[in-house]
């Protein structure tokens, strides 16, 4: 029965109040292709689908329908409403937000953020359940498997994170605040969250979360290969491309969103402990569920890893011929089957060097307990043959050894007791070298320590083992004792009682001693020597074979003795070097120090020296600064003194021509200007005498260089006024 408020008749207020169910506003929309309500199962072809933006399910339009949807899910819709809001200073009313502190407004936000991403998740995981998987199943048509496929591990992540969201709205409502319904604080989450990543959840959540991730590649690959050949499949995901609630998200999408969701946890944690208050137990509850958290990661990341490497092995397993087998140096065969049986740990491309020094390309594959060489041929594996050596190697005595001057090159030593074997191999770099190496002896002491480490499993595995051998020697012997009795049944020698293989192999006393006095006892005292004879050739076998194993047992023990001893004598040299090298360092930087103080101190001399330079030209240049105002004030005395001459010369009465006196010439006095000169004076002749002289010493003294010293020329001038003044 349709609903009367959607139906023609009624108004459009009436229909208004009623779409708005318990917080929910319904709308209708058309139907694309048949389908069924999710909760009373009945077709929908045809028909109009009644929804709420909030709600991840198409309801008919039928009044049961909706109450039943109503009734179920009206949780999960109150709880959309309620995280609407981008953070929690927004949910709750202002004052009481502006009365908290900075640290707690922060702290709140963030716990607001983790509860909102974690219902945007719970809600991503219905759309995964309720409209893809439901869909594929019910339109679609496809079998449980291919859906699982797709959504592996869904149930589980609902019912792990319903219970983990359920918590923390238990937790929001016990913290109310007042005044007002909105207001509210959580104090402590710690526990909760300590409870979900710890203990069992946690172990859980590595099993779940590790399952999901590893098929993240093949769900995608196997959509992408419906989409390409299920054409019921295009319509489906077409018709969901247009509804309102998977928000245009795809199948690939929401995966990648699941796979993701788990890497946040540590992030928002790390922010919740960042403002939560040290020294309490909040924090301390914080703090280990952050390394719970972590550790989980760490296991999903292990069985991601480890589910990988199998798919890999397996596909290498794939492309391998049936008969596969390769011969080993005991005389055993390793065959294809035997691979599968073994953990990969590492897969790699080598170089295996042949004896002609020849480099061929190699696939090596590092099982649990062998190294395993391949090679390619038309697109398929085959064990390699290089040097007719066995491309299987037991990892129980391999030995592994760099290669000298190269970095990308090592040994592969087998010592097997059927005789040692060596592989030369190289890497394309240096450090895959040193992960091979690495991997290579991690997985040998792992396997020398399950040998050597006495446990009940091998116990009961060996003597299982024993036990089996013994009824074959058994029932070998018997097989043997009953070929005797028929030869002496053929023979006519027998009787009733030695047709009972058990008289042969283990007879009673006093049957021996009948048959003895008997006439044919000697045909059975025989046959019962032959008996004991096989007998004691088995406890002698098993006892050289027990020998053997012992041994081989303390060939085993003296082997890892050496080995023991070689690897304390490589320590013990490695420790050697390292305190060496630590002494040639502190002497090293005991020299440096040297060193540095030396230069610190010629430093210190440059710069003083500098300094006495930089002093030195100082004074040089006041030197030629005082030098060129001397020889300033040594012209200006010049000037004066020439000056000074010429105006005594104008003072002087009037020069006779023949009198003058050249500067560059000896004079010679001539007898005319004796005669001429007798008449004037005595004083007179000296004055002109005198002045004469001193003319031609200034002269001669303007001719000399400016480094003539001014109190010479001061000494001069003074002598010739000393004089004047005489005079």
């Amino acid at each position: 029965m349709s609903l009367a408020w959607f139906s023609k008749g009624k108004g459009k207020d009436r229909e208004a109040k009623d779409r708005h169910l318990n917080g929910h506003w319904f709308g209708t929309g058309p139907c694309l292709g048949p389908t069924l309500c999710v909760v009373c199962d009945k077709p929908a072809s045809g028909k109009d689908l009644l929804h709420c933006s909030d709600v991840i399910l198409f309801l008919s339009l039928s009044s049961d329908c909706v109450d039943s949807y109503i009734q179920t899910h009206g949780n999960v819709l109150a709880d959309s409403a309620d995280y609407e809001a981008e953070s929690w200073s927004l949910t709750v009313e202002h004052k009481f937000c502006k009365r908290q502190d900075k640290r707690a407004v922060k702290r709140q936000d963030v716990i607001y953020e983790l509860m909102q991403t974690e219902l945007h998740h719970l809600q991503t995981l219905h759309i995964m359940a309720e409209v893809f998987r439901r869909g594929m199943k019910e339109e679609v048509q496809l079998d449980t498997e291919s859906v699982e496929r797709v959504f592996p591990c869904l149930d589980q992540l609902l019912a792990f994170h319903h219970a983990f969201f359920t918590a923390m709205k238990e937790r929001r409502q016990s913290s109310g605040q007042p005044p007002g319904h909105r207001n509210y604080l959580i104090q402590q989450i710690g526990d909760i969250l300590l409870r979900q990543f710890s203990g069992e959840n946690g172990e859980k959540m590595k099993q779940v979360y590790g399952e999901f991730c590893s098929h993240h590649n093949e769900a995608v690959a196997f959509f992408k290969d419906l989409m390409q050949h299920n054409k019921r499949f295009q319509s489906f995901i077409k018709q969901q491309g247009h509804n309102s609630l998977v928000r245009r998200r795809e199948i690939p999408e929401c995966i990648l969103l699941v796979t993701q969701r788990i890497t946040k946890y540590p992030v928002l944690l790390e922010r919740i402990l960042h403002y939560t208050q040290e020294q309490t137990e909040e924090h301390g509850n914080l703090s280990k569920a952050l390394t719970h958290v972590r550790d989980a990661i760490a296991g999903v990341d292990l069985r991601v890893s480890e589910y990988e490497r199998h798919q890999r092995l397996q596909e290498v397993w794939n492309r391998m011929e049936n008969r596969s087998a390769a011969k080993l140096k005991s005389g055993n065969t390793f065959r294809k089957q035997d691979m599968m049986g073994q953990t990969l740990r590492h897969q790699g491309m080598l170089l295996w060097k042949t004896a002609t020094s020849r480099l061929k390309d190699v696939l090596a594959l590092l099982l649990t307990d062998v190294l395993v060489f391949l090679q390619e041929k038309d697109q398929k594996y085959t064990f390699a043959t290089v040097d007719q050596k066995p491309p299987v190697i037991a990892l129980q005595k391999l030995i592994v050894r760099e290669v000298a001057n190269e970095e990308k090159g090592m040994f592969l030593i087998s010592a097997s007791s059927a005789g040692p074997e060596m592989y030369e191999v190289h890497t394309s770099s240096k450090e895959e070298r040193n992960t091979w190496m690495r991997l290579i002896r991690e997985a040998v002491e792992r396997l020398v320590c399950v040998w050597n480490v006495p446990s009940l499993v091998m116990y009961s595995y060996v003597h299982i083992f024993l036990t089996s051998q013994d009824q074959q020697i058994c029932s070998s012997l018997e097989e043997k004792l009953q070929i005797y009795t028929e030869l002496s049944a053929l023979s006519e020698r027998t009787d009733a009682a030695l047709l009972e293989p058990r008289l042969l192999v283990q007879p009673q006393s006093e049957d021996i001693s009948c048959h003895l006095a008997s006439p044919r006892g000697p045909c059975l005292h025989l046959h019962g020597l032959r008996g004991n004879s096989l007998q004691e050739q088995e406890k002698q076998r098993n006892l050289e074979k027990r020998k053997e194993e012992v041994a081989a047992a303390q060939r085993l023990r003296e082997q890892l003795r050496q080995e023991r001893e070689r690897w304390e004598r490589e320590c013990q040299a490695k420790e050697s070097q390292q305190v060496e090298q630590e002494s040639q360092l502190v002497e090293r930087e005991r020299k440096c120090l040297q060193a540095a103080q030396k230069l610190r101190q010629e430093r210190e001399e440059l710069e003083e020296q500098l300094e006495e330079y930089q002093q030195s030209l100082e004074r040089l240049r006041e030197g030629q600064r005082s030098v060129e105002r001397e020889r300033e004030r040594l012209e200006d005395q010049q000037k004066l003194l020439q000056a000074w001459t010429h105006g005594r010369q104008s003072s002087l009465p009037a020069v006779i021509p023949h009198m003058v006196i050249p500067l560059d010439v000896q004079q010679v006095r001539s007898p005319t200007s004796n005669r001429h000169s007798s008449g004037r004076n005595s004083t007179s002749e000296n004055t002109d005498r005198f002045t004469s002289e001193m003319v031609f010493d200034l002269l001669h003294l303007k001719e000399k260089s400016s480094s003539l010293m001014l109190s010479e020329l001061f000494h001069c001038v003074f002598c010739c006024e000393i004089y004047l003044h005489r005079q």
